[in-house]
């Protein structure tokens, strides 16, 4: 089946499908009329009309690339005729009914928006609509005509239990109630909870929003309110009277005793068959003693007692805390070991054990349930890697509790089949490129550090991970062998802020080549190219920071940047130098007969997430980095250089096809194009097509350059302000099938900007082929 083939049919099917949605208002009865679009107008633009348009009852529906209606095509089609399976699926699975006007949804819109507006503070407000209507379809437009808005003159308080108010009165300069602001139910909810929160995090575990009433006085001229925020004591029946209630000041409760059930089952109610363990462990608050654990266990221990006290925030003798509640619940499910948790607590039976006496105190109790430790998994993928097409495979073991500590064990065994071209010596198999791997990896839920690790804040959540790898790559010219181990430590410092620091990272990389390939690299001068088929090593240091503003379950716009800093050979030359060790016959300094590189990388990778709503967004990314070579090296290791072009970087160019700077090299071969700097941009419109199918605009703009310069590689090196004209730039259209646990990519681009184009005609707008389209595809988003 031929390419032209191909298109007229699918031309053919969208003409069909085009002119089945221009009639779909052909069977609608005289009072029937497709809703086509709604319209909000706020008059004076004191209410962003995105606020309001939840508040819309009714919506049309969606248009394929905004241009047509083709779900009411495919289910009017599915609709017409003798019932089959094929045209129930084309109906319910395809197709979507058409939305009629209903006028009472209209009301129920008019109202939603009046309550809105009056809880914002524009009380009285004109809220109208007015519906259009031509040849059977209609449109709906909202009128908006806000009133003067109230505000807040004064905020008093009124609390009654001394206690409480005391924990109040000094938190109120973050209070979210301002003197002046507009009058806004919404912000005077968000300011209960906030106070409940505070309360509940300072000891009283009964207390909830529902004890904060406020009063409203607006007997003012100017639209002006008077706010009283008063906290009411819980009533309690009264023993001389049960017709009388009392009032009784709320409890501030401690921590006595904290019960944790390792081997919790909801079907076991015998509780007179455990066994007790008591462990005590030192507490990382200063002069508080031991913290004391009590396990009630039948069996053996599956998960070591100290493994579950680390993740346990809350503490005994301290007072109840429901920020801890919640830590503890993360930090036990970040252990990956328990399919249930919960917490529960009670007021003590025995208050006499408290240490002490006159408290309001609770027992804790810690149901944990053991989920499987051993999982495997088996994927295989279809790849596109900068246009060279293969599939691959992986199969993965996880063991979640190796050592009874929650160290979670990871082994991945990798495979890939690619066709490449190369101009190489020799070779015509369909599949020229293999690559086998084996990666392992062991996580420890602390710090493997001689420091006992209840000395240290369980706030970071410190994970050590070891990593170690092999690596076989073969082409047609050459195979290649790389071996890697690495040790690192991961920490939060808040809940926006993550560390990683691996002080070990050593890649050994064995290159084996034939005779021809051995002529071709031998006859280039270029330093860089020689080490990306020479052996060699890199051992370094590598810091990592994160800073994320996303908020889980709110879509709301957020920052993301990721920050690296890389160091290499450093420790092993200083000593080289320290004791005098001679260099190689290749005039560098070498260990395990393998030169080692030196250099320093930082680099950083910028994204600005602006959520519009409804499934659109923009999202904003900007990446920099360089690499300097220094001591040892020459040039930068093939593995930490830049490079540019791909599915996730300057999609309109291969992977390592652009740059650096000017250069442009028509020579075939296998050589990537890498560079020491890099910068790079993109923006990216995403907006939902139909259904799971998502659709993206993006436009890419950056390339690589060289710090110094070669004269194998003209045009490469880096200089101000010249590099502004060696910017390349790419565009494209995407399409993205969402199915929730993965998300497959196909971001079609063509190169818009040319940097080794001569000066004035670097753009590519009058050059512009279907075959300089680059089909990128990948699996997850691009950034």
């Amino acid at each position: 089946m031929n390419r032209k083939f191909i298109s007229g049919f699918c031309f053919f099917i969208l003409v069909i499908v085009i002119l089945t949605g221009c009639n779909v208002t052909k069977n609608f009865s005289s009072n029937e009329f497709l809703l086509t679009g709604n319209k909000i107008i706020v008059a004076d633009h004191k209410v962003p009309m995105e606020d309001l348009e939840p508040y819309v009852q009714q919506h049309p529906n969606k248009k394929l690339l905004g241009l047509f209606r083709t779900n009411i095509a495919f289910y009017n089609m599915g609709s017409h005729g003798k019932e089959t399976k094929f045209k129930k699926w084309l109906r319910n699975k395809i197709g979507t009914a058409p939305v009629l006007l209903d006028t009472s949804l209209v009301s129920v819109t008019l109202k939603q928006m009046s309550l809105y507006l009056g809880n914002k503070g524009y009380f009285h407000s004109m809220v109208t609509d007015s519906i259009r209507y031509k040849k059977k379809k209609a449109s709906v437009e909202y009128h908006i005509q806000t009133s003067n808005p109230y505000k807040v003159r004064n905020l008093f308080y009124s609390i009654p239990d001394t206690q409480v108010a005391a924990f109040v009165y000094k938190d109120t300069a973050k209070s979210l109630i301002k003197r002046g602001k507009n009058y806004d139910a919404y912000l005077f909810d968000d300011e209960r909870t906030r106070i409940t929160s505070n309360l509940q995090n300072s000891g009283f575990y009964k207390f909830s929003n529902i004890y904060i009433v406020y009063r409203i006085d607006s007997n003012f001229r100017q639209y002006q309110m008077d706010i009283t925020l008063e906290i009411t004591n819980p009533v309690v029946p009264s023993f001389e009277n049960f017709n009388t209630v009392l009032q009784a000041p709320h409890k501030r409760y401690f921590i006595n005793k904290i019960y944790v059930y390792p081997e919790f089952d909801h079907l076991i109610t015998d509780t007179g068959r455990y066994d007790t363990l008591v462990k005590s462990y030192q507490s990382a608050v200063k002069g508080q003693p031991p913290n004391t654990f009590y396990f009630l266990y039948r069996n053996r221990f599956n998960v070591k007692p100290r493994t579950i006290a680390q993740s346990i925030f809350v503490s005994p003798g301290l007072n109840y805390n429901l920020f801890d509640v919640n830590q503890t619940y993360s930090q036990l499910s970040g252990l990956q070991v328990f399919k249930y948790i919960n917490l529960q607590f009670y007021e003590s039976l025995d208050p006499s054990t408290f240490r002490v006496p006159g408290k309001d105190i609770l027992d804790c109790k810690v149901e944990l349930s053991r989920s499987p430790a051993h999982s495997f998994t088996v994927t295989t993928d279809g790849t596109n890697s900068g246009g060279a097409f293969g599939i691959q495979g992986n199969i993965g073991y996880q063991n979640r509790n190796v050592f009874r500590g929650a160290q979670l064990f990871r082994i991945n065994l990798s495979g890939s089949l690619q066709m490449q071209a190369s101009g190489g010596s020799s070779g015509s198999q369909f599949f020229n490129t293999i690559e086998v791997g084996i990666n392992a990896a062991l996580t420890f839920p602390q710090f493997l550090i001689p420091i006992k690790p209840e000395t240290l804040p369980k706030k970071f959540k410190p994970k050590t991970t070891i990593t170690i790898g092999y690596n076989y790559q073969h082409q047609i010219d050459y195979d290649r062998h790389i071996s890697n181990i690495s040790f690192g430590y991961s920490w939060l410092q808040n809940e926006k802020i993550r560390h990683i620091l691996n002080p070990i990272e050593i890649s050994l990389v064995k290159v084996f080549t034939d005779a021809y390939f051995d002529s071709v690299i031998n006859s280039q001068p270029d330093k860089r190219l020689k080490n990306q088929y020479t052996d060699h090593m890199v051992a370094g240091l590598k810091y990592t920071f994160t800073f994320s503003t996303q908020k889980v379950n709110k879509i709301k716009d957020f920052i993301y940047i990721r920050s690296n800093l890389e160091t290499g050979g450093n420790l092993i030359y200083a000593i080289d130098k320290i004791f005098n060790i001679p260099k190689s016959d290749s005039g560098m300094y070498t260990l395990f007969g393998l030169p080692y590189s030196q250099y320093v990388r930082p680099d950083i990778d910028f994204r600005y997430f602006n959520v519009l709503g409804n499934n659109f967004s923009l999202v904003y990314r900007f990446y920099g980095g360089i690499g300097i070579p220094y001591g040892n090296s020459g040039v930068l290791p093939f593995e930490k250089a830049f490079f540019a072009g791909g599915a996730n970087g300057m999609r309109g160019w291969k992977m390592y096809y652009l740059g650096p700077g000017s250069y442009h090299s028509n020579d075939q071969t296998t050589f990537n194009q890498i560079g020491d700097i890099q910068i790079e941009a993109n923006v990216e419109y995403r907006f939902p097509v139909y259904h799971w199918i998502r659709g993206a605009l993006f436009v890419d703009a950056g390339n690589i350059w060289l710090l110094n310069d070669e004269g194998d590689l003209p045009g490469g090196k880096f200089v101000f302000p010249d590099f502004v004209n060696q910017i390349a730039i790419d565009a494209g259209l995407g399409i993205r099938l969402d199915f929730d646990f993965f998300i497959f990519r196909f971001d079609p681009a063509i190169p818009l900007r040319v940097p080794w184009y001569p000066q004035n005609d670097r753009w590519y707008f009058n050059k512009m082929q279907l075959k300089d389209i680059i089909w990128n595809f990948g699996i997850g988003y691009p950034f």
